[in-house]
């Protein structure tokens, strides 16, 4: 019955090539987001030709490791940071919420940023962190991954952008979340995806500095050259990155698993 019902899913209610899409809109709570989580498929994306967009949710006034400093210079340092990464990377445009760093916001404002960029962009596929991660403790996260849901669903109603926007609706196809631990898609990405990741990071020395004789840049390319071999490896695709996706066939009322 198992096998069965799983071939009529697939049948029904098919998973998406992630290839097939034209625009992609990849969602941060904060500036580096995007690139740590998911920047090897952006760069993919971008090196195919595709159209990527970056929104930034939040301004990243606490990506300090002291307490005595500037907030409105480093968010201006931030916002300089992430232009110069998504030129290197390739997206098409950089989009930035400026909502304060620290969670002290409406989820039901950012839902509604998201969903007019959605159906202005007309984005294919929706990127954004899990909120479903199990030791996710950070509250910009979980609210950015939980608005970025209900803004991909909302996108395919006709009534609610119209009514909020005056916009026709434009459904995204897929919503396709990273930093996540219950992945079902092994996205294959090159070598070269991975090192333009590494290379889009290094224009984030605010957030990746030298700490008690720890070179924070070098650990954490260590650590995503060997996650893309890790998500490779059991899938035989060299390299790869995580994801869970979401077809909008499945996003609503859908008990089985998505696989």
């Amino acid at each position: 019955m198992r096998i069965f019902t799983k071939a009529l899913i697939k049948v029904a209610a098919p998973m998406p090539d992630l290839d097939s899409f034209q625009r992609y809109l990849f969602v941060g709570p904060h500036p580096d987001d995007i690139e740590v989580g998911v920047g090897a498929t952006a760069a993919k994306l971008c090196r195919m030709g595709k159209e990527v967009e970056f929104l930034i949710v939040t301004d990243g006034r606490y990506g300090s490791d002291t307490a005595d400093y500037d907030k409105e210079e480093l968010i201006e340092i931030r916002k300089q940071e992430t232009l110069k990464s998504a030129e290197i990377i390739g997206a098409k445009k950089v989009i930035f919420l400026t909502y304060d760093d620290g969670g002290d916001y409406s989820e039901t404002d950012i839902k509604n940023d998201i969903l007019k960029e959605i159906v202005e962009f007309k984005a294919d596929v929706v990127f954004t962190p899990d909120p479903l991660l199990k030791t996710e403790c950070h509250s910009d996260h979980l609210k950015v991954g939980r608005a970025t849901s209900t803004a991909f669903m909302f996108s395919g109603i006709a009534g609610v952008p119209k009514d909020k926007f005056g916009l026709e609706a434009y459904a995204a196809k897929a919503l396709a979340y990273y930093y996540t631990e219950i992945p079902n898609v092994r996205y294959k990405v090159k070598k070269q995806d991975v090192e333009t990741q590494i290379k889009a990071l290094q224009q984030f020395p605010s957030q990746f500095k030298v700490v008690d004789n720890m070179d924070q840049m070098k650990m954490i390319s260590a650590y995503i050259r060997f996650r893309a071999l890790r998500a490779g490896f059991w899938r035989f695709k060299g390299r790869a990155e995580e994801l869970r996706v979401v077809p909008n066939s499945r996003m609503h009322c859908f008990a089985e698993k998505v696989k």
